[in-house]
This record gives structure tokens, C-alpha cells and sequence, in this order.
């Protein structure tokens, strides 16, 4: 397992070009999402701001993870000079229009499977928590409608003050919902780990990859569920750091650059792991 963790930050360090058109994406992505806030005012634009947003994602996934896996390539050949390599690194640039091209229509694919999943998590979840945990009674849901709506809190105060307002009983039924939220979310985030890579490497077609991911996953699960724990753990650490992070611009910075660094290491070491455990299982360091 640290060999995996080892060479992941070794390849993701060479590859720092990486993180260029995630953030990219990101910011054009907030962009648009705040455009289109002040903008859709329509069914019709609604509709189309969310076939962009498809269309967006379709270009964005398929050539970032094809550069990636790309990447992953580029670590097994040996460069006598740092500049060879320097010049094969930025290569990779030129490996995104052809990622469209192959795979566009997968990753479209991947956000509408991706869709239907939540549609048909959401109730279940619903359901599952209201019978575990039960739902607040009415004269509690009025109270918390009225809090939310309050002009003050809405306006400048944000949730810290809804908190605020909360009694202990609504802060513990809410806790109890945010972690069965936290748990479900891991587990749909597990079972989809290999999703990615088992179409850029096997299958652009979604749904049939989305089953043999499944069927690699558990093949190999102490191992894939070790990784998928450590990675989690060090993604909650992150986050809670970041959460204090915001009260200071400056580590706001740092730690805005950290996520950037950490998500894009994160694909590399699944990606990674994927190719030494089902592609490339000669050069697979994690066999003992």
C-alpha cells in the first residue's frame, strides 16, 4: 500500500499540469452556475442550462482522465533528462482533444447513470431515515421554515445564525441525518471507485463498465476498501482544516490549493492502482 501512495505523489508531482484544466473547469463551472442563476428564469432555460452543464461535463471528463491515465503511462518509461521528460509532461496537453474524441459520449453516459442513481437513492434514503431516525413534527418544521426564511439570517448571517436558533434536540436529529447522509455518500463513492478507469481503460461504455468496475472491486476488495478508507480519512482531514481555513484569507489560499493538489492525487492513485491491479499486474507492487 505505500508503494501505491508512494509512486501516486511521485507521478502526480511530475504532472503538476494536472491540476491546470481541473481548475479551469472549476471556475468556468462556478461562473456559469452564477450566471445562470441570475439568468434561468424558464423551463426552457433551465433545460438548457442543464444539457450545457451535461455537454460541459461530457468535454471535461473525458479528456482530463484520459490525460490522466496518459500520465499514468508516461511514469513507466525511464527519461535520461529531466528536460525529455519536461517535454513528455507537457505532451500531455495534446492527449485532451483526443480524450473528447473517444470518450465524450461515455461520460455523458456517466452523468445521466449518475443522475438516475441519485433518483433512486433519494427516496430510499428518505425512507431508511425517517424509520431509523424519524422526521420532525410539524410545529418543529414551521419553526425551522421561519428561521430559515428570517431576512436577517438570510441576508448576512448565513448558517452559523441558523444554528444559532436551533434547540439541542434539532441539532442532534440534524447531526443524525448528516451522518447517515456522510455514510450513504461513502458507500455509492466506494462502489463507484473503479467506474472511471474501468472506462478509460476497458469499456467507453458506461453502464457495462459501471458492472465489471463492480465486479473488480469486490475481486479484490480487502485491498480496494483499504485504499478507499485512507483516501477518506486524509479527504475528512482536508476538509476539516479547511472549514477553519475560512476565517483567514491567506489560508483560504493554501488550502484552496491543497484541495486542488489532493483531488487530482486522488484520481492518480486510484487510476493507479487500477492499472497495476487489472492492466498491468506484472508491475504490481502491492502483490506480498
Amino acid at each position: 500500500m505505500k508503494n501505491l501512495f508512494r509512486d501516486a505523489a511521485k507521478i502526480t508531482n511530475y504532472n503538476l499540469i494536472l491540476t491546470i484544466p481541473l481548475i479551469i473547469f472549476v471556475k468556468v463551472l462556478d461562473l456559469y452556475s452564477l450566471y445562470s442563476k441570475y439568468t434561468v428564469d424558464s423551463v426552457p432555460k433551465f433545460f438548457l442550462a442543464s444539457i450545457t452543464i451535461l455537454f460541459m461535463f461530457g468535454v471535461f471528463c473525458s479528456g482530463w482522465f484520459y490525460m490522466v491515465e496518459r500520465a499514468i503511462n508516461l511514469s513507466k518509461k525511464v527519461f535520461v533528462l529531466d528536460e525529455d521528460r519536461a517535454k513528455a509532461t507537457l505532451h500531455l496537453f495534446k492527449t485532451i482533444p483526443d480524450g473528447i474524441g473517444k470518450f465524450f459520449l461515455s461520460f455523458v453516459g456517466v452523468y445521466v447513470i449518475f443522475f438516475l442513481i441519485q433518483l433512486v437513492a433519494t427516496p430510499i434514503v428518505y425512507l431508511l431515515g425517517a424509520n431509523i431516525i424519524g422526521a420532525l413534527d410539524d410545529a418543529s418544521m414551521l419553526k425551522l421554515q421561519q428561521t430559515v426564511m428570517d431576512p436577517a439570517i438570510a441576508s448576512n448571517q448565513g448558517m452559523a445564525a441558523i444554528i444559532d436558533r436551533l434547540t439541542p434536540e434539532q441539532i442532534i436529529f440534524f447531526g443524525k441525518w448528516s451522518l447517515l447522509f456522510m455514510v450513504v455518500t461513502s458507500i455509492i463513492m466506494y462502489l463507484l471507485m473503479l467506474w472511471i478507469p474501468e472506462i478509460i481503460y476497458k469499456n467507453p461504455n458506461p453502464l457495462a463498465a459501471l458492472w465489471d468496475s463492480l465486479i473488480k472491486l469486490f475481486r479484490d476488495f480487502f485491498m480496494s476498501f483499504r485504499l478507499f478508507i485512507s483516501l477518506w480519512l486524509m479527504g475528512f482531514a482536508l476538509l476539516f482544516v479547511n472549514t477553519f481555513a475560512l476565517i483567514n484569507p491567506v489560508a483560504y489560499i493554501i488550502m484552496s490549493i491543497v484541495l486542488f493538489y489532493f483531488s487530482v492525487y486522488l484520481v492518480v492513485i486510484i487510476f493507479l492502482y487500477y492499472d497495476r491491479k487489472f492492466v498491468d499486474p506484472v508491475n504490481d507492487d502491492e502483490k506480498e
